[in-house]
């Protein structure tokens, strides 16, 4: 098995697992807008439903489920040839594939059984003078609530883009090796 498998495949199992596992137990043990504090004034876990997509977005759309259906298996499809394109040594971006595919099929799994998203982490600034300052300046003091799924695809979102600029440019054709001469030989 190639490194990147062997980085990619556990990092969307696991992620997937975590995902399903923390909906599973929100749903069994917190009512619907229920609020169970972690951090006080910080961090809660909710249980939420999310008909949309981030940000409740297509929530009222009659066709949303086919459009998100579509819209994974695109995803899907990407990942998979782009992660077949990958570096067998490129372990970054396989981490980074492994969870956007765990959160698409997160998500997927949720709205193919249930018509809708289960999320659970609440964010929000709940004391003075930040609650005060979120407020007037964003409108709101609690930012939406979202999932191990959502957190995953934006982690691995965030990953993919810092590893594509940290890449290096491949050395030109008959360039200096780091330490070395140019080559002179020519392919006949």
């Amino acid at each position: 098995m190639t490194p990147k498998m062997l980085v990619f495949a556990p990092t969307a199992i696991v992620l997937l697992a975590l995902d399903q596992a923390t909906k599973w137990w929100v749903r069994g043990h917190i009512a619907l807008r229920g609020d169970l504090p972690v951090i006080p004034n910080f961090l809660s876990i909710s249980h939420a439903k999310n008909k949309g997509a981030a940000f409740s977005a297509l929530d009222d759309f009659e066709y949303r489920l086919w459009v998100f259906y579509a819209f994974t298996a695109v995803a899907v499809y990407v990942l998979v040839q782009g992660f077949r394109q990958l570096r067998s040594d490129d372990r970054l971006q396989a981490f980074a594939m492994g969870s956007i595919l765990s959160g698409a099929v997160g998500n997927f799994i949720d709205r193919v059984t249930a018509g809708e998203v289960t999320d659970m982490i609440k964010v929000f600034a709940g004391s003075e003078p930040l609650r005060g300052w979120a407020i007037a300046h964003i409108g709101t003091n609690v930012y939406p609530i979202f999932n191990v799924a959502d957190a995953a695809i934006v982690v691995g979102v965030g990953l993919f883009a810092v590893s594509y600029f940290l890449e290096k440019e491949p050395a030109p054709e008959g360039a200096a090796p780091a330490g070395g001469a140019a080559s002179t030989s020519t392919a006949e």
